[in-house]
């Protein structure tokens, strides 16, 4: 979660109306990326239907000061969450104390009128017509090269059994261009321009990258728990 306030550090926590599971959806503030979390309710319940936090990485903040894990249970110190809600059971208030000490932080939560997110509830693919799987070395490299050539724009071209990943600064018009192997050949050649942005700003990880040749690359990172993340990117939009 921490990784992911880099997209947007504004984030709306749901039920689902179906199974009650913790559900997210946050987009980024100039569009390049957006992201939908699901996630099984054990992993933090809450009463209310939702609740909204202004600054993640604030929260975050504070639940590492209580955070102090040790070899010894004496010295253990592991912070515990709760949440006051108002008489329309509505969520006000954020608690996070102390399992050692008598100490309590409150943070006030935000109104989810203000919160950024994306207007709508699930993307739709025309089609798969391309499946790319990236390691985390991979992603590694590419936000390496995206930093040191200041590339602002990044091109896939699928040709036959091959991505051609192009890296590119708009203003130096200097590049960088790497090649994966597909395990399946594309049936028609096509290639997507997207703002680099977006995947500079993706939580580290393996990926399961579904491509669709209508313009919007859907990126699973690849997790051992019951947490589903898929970020999804669009290609860049012509004048």
């Amino acid at each position: 979660m921490s990784e992911l306030s880099k997209i947007n550090p504004q984030l709306l926590f749901k039920h689902k109306e179906e199974t009650n599971d913790l559900t997210i959806r946050a987009i980024s503030n100039d569009k390049s990326v957006c992201y939908f979390l699901d996630a099984p309710k054990e992993y933090f319940n809450f009463e209310s239907d939702s609740f909204a936090v202004i600054d993640f990485n604030r929260v975050v903040s504070y639940y590492n000061q209580f955070n102090k894990p040790t070899d010894k249970p004496e010295t253990t110190e592991i912070p515990n969450l709760s949440i006051e809600y108002n008489d329309s059971n509505e969520a006000i208030n954020l608690y996070v104390k102390s399992s050692k000490y008598n100490t309590t932080l409150k943070h006030r939560l935000a109104n989810e009128d203000v919160i950024i997110k994306p207007q709508f509830n699930k993307v739709k693919f025309p089609s798969i017509d391309s499946i790319v799987n990236l390691t985390d070395e991979q992603q590694s490299n590419i936000n390496n090269m995206l930093k040191l050539i200041g590339a602002d724009r990044m091109k896939y071209n699928f040709v036959e059994n091959q991505l051609i990943l192009t890296l590119f600064n708009t203003k130096t018009s200097d590049t960088y261009e790497t090649v994966y192997e597909l395990e399946d050949s594309v049936e028609e050649n096509f290639e997507l321009i997207t703002p680099s942005s977006g995947f500079a700003l993706m939580p580290k990880g393996n990926y399961k990258i579904e491509v669709s040749s209508a313009g919007i690359m859907a990126f699973h990172l690849m997790r051992e728990d019951a947490i589903d993340l898929t970020l999804y990117i669009a290609k860049e939009k012509k004048n």
